[in-house]
Order: C-alpha cells, then structure tokens, then sequence
C-alpha cells in the first residue's frame, strides 16, 4: 500500500486512513440526496451551495460528495465544472465527484488541483461504468467508491459482500490498479421495512466491513451511513445512524459519508437509546423495530406537549451581559451562526486589552 494514501484540494491533503477513523465526506451538497442542493442547483445558485459546502467543513467534514445531476436540467457536465471550479477556490475540502457519467467526472478531475475520489465504480450488468473509469484511476492516480455490486445485483450476505469486493479488486488489477485506489462501499440497507429479508442487513454489513478488511489488506470501507434509518422517525434516525456507525468504526470502516451534524458521540447517548438501536441493528429481538418506533413516538408527543406548556418563544437568546468570549462559547456550543462574526471580534480585542 503506497504509505498514507491521501486526497488534496488546492489548499489541503487529508489522510484517507484518518487516527481516529472516520473519514468524514460531507454528503449534503448532493442534489441527488438533499432537496436544499437540489433546489440550488435548479436556480443556479452558486454562492448557496458554496455556504452548504463551507457549513459541511465547519461541521467536521474532511471531504465534499458534490452531485448536480437533476431530471429537470441537462447541463450536468457545465454546471459541474463551473461549481468545482468555484469550490477549489473558496473551499479547503479535498473532493468525491459524484456522477454517473463518466465525462462529467473527467472533465470535473480536471479542474482540480489535486486528487479527488471519484463515487463511485461497481460491476453491474456488463461491468461498463467500472471498464470505463478504471483507465481514469490510473491516468489520474485516484481512488474510488467501491460499491458491492455485481453481476448479479446488490450484495446482501456477508459472503456475497466479500465476493464482490474480491470480484472488483481482481477486474481493477487487470488494469493495475493499487489496492488504495479501492474505497469499498460493502452496502447497508434500511432497517425501517421490517421485511424478513432486511432483519440482519445492519448486522451483515458490519460482518462485510469486518471481511473486507481482513481479507483485502491495504483496500479501504465506506458507507452512506444514513441509508441504514431511512424511513424510521426523525427524532430516532441520529441515533441509529450514530450507533450504527460507533459499530462500524470497530468492524474496520476507514470513512463514511454522512452529514456531520446528524452524528451523536456514542458515550453521550443514554442507555435506553443505545439498547433500542442495538436490539434493531443486531435483530436481538422480534420486537426491536416496534420498540423502537414506539418509544420515539412516546418522546416526540411528550416534547411536543412540553413545548406547548411553554411561553411558545424556542429561540435561544443570548444575554447582553455576558463577555464576548462566553457568547462565542455558547453561539458555537448552540449552533447560532447570527452575530458570531462581531462576538469573535470582540472576544480577540478583549484579550488583547487583558494582555
């Protein structure tokens, strides 16, 4: 394995093998997975999107999935460009280029000053989309997003989700490809079905994480976390997601590809919570799902009852009082990003005053 492999924009190099792991990618400026980017990128909103990026690297993100494909526009391949062109300038994030075109991917590759991850390359059908971005792998010298699909469809089992990985790691080789080109995607499904078919997806995807790296020295793992809740309750998809991925961390997984801001530590998710999610993630109980969307039915009613009970007013103030410093505690602790800027100001010039 070529020693630290890395990803860089203009501006930055980030380890793909972060200590601690994740490797944080930044999904929300993805047209495909968030209505807000999709909305911008319909009314050629640059600057939008450019803040939507800027806000994913103040929330943790080490790297930005960028995705502009629409139905309802064509010009996929300009806006692209224009936007990479624009991020590269502004944004101090490395980048996934995220499309199913592969032009659109090259002629993005190009604009950047460094070296992107492509999402994502898989064998589906006759295996063209990987034949046609394995020869940009190497020209480019980039990883990509491995995805567990195969001739055959979407890899389910453990063994399926091995099998794959092996599959498309030998059809890379061919074109010599090294094995940290390869970010695996080994695939999590939702848990909110129900559907006997899905009940030890979660638990089979750890395992594939666990297989992947065991067998596949040097390769790395991914996941698009936020995959394994959809359709459960708002209130209950961070926790999920946050467990889940405290799970994933220790079966071997190197990145994920989630909003930071949805991730919960796991020390600070109470007991209740972290069994409700290990019941549904393990199916350690026939009843897990139901549990779990019952005790979050339970919580969403009685903080709705809460708020009502209350004066109605849920903005969190600051008070006047307080020193600059303590408002930019509470301003970043809260989230509140109105009045930072003056608050950072006046907390530099109080300590220049105290010194």
């Amino acid at each position: 394995m070529a020693k630290n492999p890395r990803i860089s924009s203009a501006l930055n190099a980030v380890d793909i093998q972060q200590n601690p792991p994740p490797l944080i990618i930044g999904e929300r400026v993805n047209s495909q997975g968030s209505r807000k980017a999709k909305e911008m990128v319909l009314k050629d909103d640059f600057e939008g999107l450019l803040n939507l990026a800027r806000s994913q690297v103040e929330e943790g993100a080490h790297c930005l999935d960028i995705c502009v494909a629409t139905t309802e526009r064509s010009d996929e391949h300009d806006f692209m460009c224009q936007l990479v062109k624009r991020l590269c300038l502004e944004i101090e994030a490395p980048l996934v280029i995220d499309s199913t075109d592969p032009k659109v991917i090259e002629s993005a590759i190009k604009q950047i000053p460094g070296k992107p991850i492509i999402n994502s390359i898989n064998l589906e059908g006759d295996g063209s989309r990987f034949h046609s971005l394995a020869p940009l792998m190497i020209k480019y010298g980039v990883p990509a997003i491995a995805m567990c699909i195969g001739p055959n469809g979407m890899a389910k089992t453990p063994k399926e989700k091995l099998e794959t990985a092996q599959l498309l790691f030998e059809t890379g080789k061919k074109y010599g490809l090294k094995p940290w080109q390869f970010i695996f995607d080994v695939l999590t499904f939702t848990l909110a079905t129900g559907q006997e078919e899905f009940l030890d997806s979660a638990k089979n995807t750890l395992e594939g994480i666990r297989l992947v790296k065991e067998n596949l020295p040097g390769c790395f793992t991914t996941l698009g976390l936020s995959n394994v809740s959809f359709g459960l309750p708002t209130h209950a998809r961070k926790i999920i997601n946050s467990v889940f991925l405290y799970h994933a961390i220790k079966s071997g997984l190197d990145s994920v590809i989630i909003n930071p801001k949805d991730i919960v530590a796991y020390s600070d998710i109470n007991q209740e919570e972290r069994r409700l999610a290990e019941n549904l993630i393990f199916n350690l109980r026939n009843t897990a799902l139901a549990d779990l969307i019952s005790y979050y039915e339970n919580k969403t009613n009685t903080s709705d009852q809460t708020k009502k009970q209350s004066d109605g007013n849920s903005k969190l103030d600051i008070d006047p009082s307080w020193k600059f410093d303590k408002k930019c505690y509470y301003r970043i602790v809260n989230r509140l990003r109105e009045g930072i800027e003056y608050d950072v100001v006046g907390a530099i010039l109080d300590n220049v005053k105290d010194k």
